[in-house]
């Protein structure tokens, strides 16, 4: 997808056309195969920029291009039959069952019964569901991740090319929301769909996204870069203040262990056996397990080799060496 120069003005009491944009000529190229999460204050523009792409909302100006064609010139309806869409609150057909929801598109574009149920069942398998238990059953008996769930099966069910998700997680508990991130990831990997997301929480973002773009008021582009680097290096004092506080917790879930960080030797009275750390282990996981384990230190291994060991510094190095924490000053 690519944002040329895309405008969207609402007209305002007596403002007319001179009332502010909710975006304003955003230049944006969203990668084949990617998720880009689009991250702002309420009101910044973000679920305006997501909904131009299916022509939800029509831009004010500029162009908004899905493999290579201009939306405005597709008819609607077919567009939104090439592109997924999911929501915060699903939208399923209460009336509907699971299978009836997933098959939505596959009906409308004529697909034979054969083909759908088909189609249906190997989309409840991939998002966790199993036919057999849930196929039958309506939107009203499932728990919200469920419904989720299937709202996302019903997105995919025609292989979209982009898969639009606005605040998909966000009215499911925290618990259910970190398992549906992780099954989404999952699913994402395993298909390839090009991803746009929408969120307002910056802990999701640099979760889920390959490339996160930090948005202001009239989608204005504040960053645009990988999580690791929003986080280390916020480019503006808006980013910044997203990131806020939690910024060294947020590294060490984002950072991983390297080379750099490990000494040698191992530590004594080590086997080789299963305790320890692996190369590239989240700094966080070779935090946690130094805690759980007590220890000065544990052994980190590269496939089967020890290769060395890591303690609390080598954990402290790594936020040194991401940016996160000043080298220590030196006396005179």
């Amino acid at each position: 997808m690519r944002f040329e120069r895309v405008a969207k003005r609402y007209a305002v009491g007596e403002q007319g056309p001179d009332a502010p944009a909710a975006v304003d000529e955003l230049t944006l190229d969203v990668r084949a195969h990617e998720v880009l999460v689009l991250v702002g204050p309420s009101g910044c523009g973000k679920s305006t920029t997501l909904r131009m792409v299916n022509r939800l909302v029509e831009p004010t100006a500029g162009r908004v291009l899905l493999e290579g064609e201009d939306v405005s010139t597709v008819d609607p309806v077919e567009l939104r039959r090439r592109i997924g869409y999911v929501i915060q609150n699903v939208g399923l057909f209460p009336h509907r069952t699971v299978a009836q929801n997933v098959a939505t598109v596959p009906r409308l574009l004529a697909w034979d019964k054969a083909r759908t149920r088909t189609r249906v069942n190997e989309l409840l398998e991939l998002v966790g569901l199993a036919p057999d238990r849930y196929a039958k059953r309506y939107p009203h008996e499932l728990s919200g991740g469920e419904r989720q769930r299937v709202g996302v099966a019903r997105a995919l069910a025609t292989d979209p090319p982009v898969l639009l998700m606005d605040e998909p997680f966000g009215a499911v508990d925290p618990v259910g929301r970190r398992r549906l991130q992780d099954e989404f990831q999952r699913i994402q990997r395993e298909l390839g769909t090009t991803v746009m997301l929408v969120t307002h929480d910056i802990d999701e973002a640099v979760r889920m996204a390959d490339r996160v773009a930090v948005l202001s008021t009239g989608a204005h582009l504040e960053q645009l870069a990988p999580p690791l680097e929003i986080v280390a290096n916020p480019a503006t004092p808006a980013v910044a203040d997203l990131v806020g506080r939690g910024r060294t917790a947020r590294l060490l879930s984002l950072g991983r262990l390297e080379r750099a960080d490990v000494t040698a030797p191992p530590p004594a009275n080590q086997d080789g056996g299963t305790a320890g750390v692996r190369l590239g282990d989240e700094l966080a996981e070779v935090l946690d397990a130094l805690t759980r384990d007590s220890a000065q230190a544990l052994p980190v291994r590269d496939g089967d080799a020890v290769i060395g060991s890591v303690d609390a510094e080598g954990v402290l190095r790594a936020l040194r060496r991401l940016g996160v924490v000043e080298e220590p000053a030196t006396r005179p």
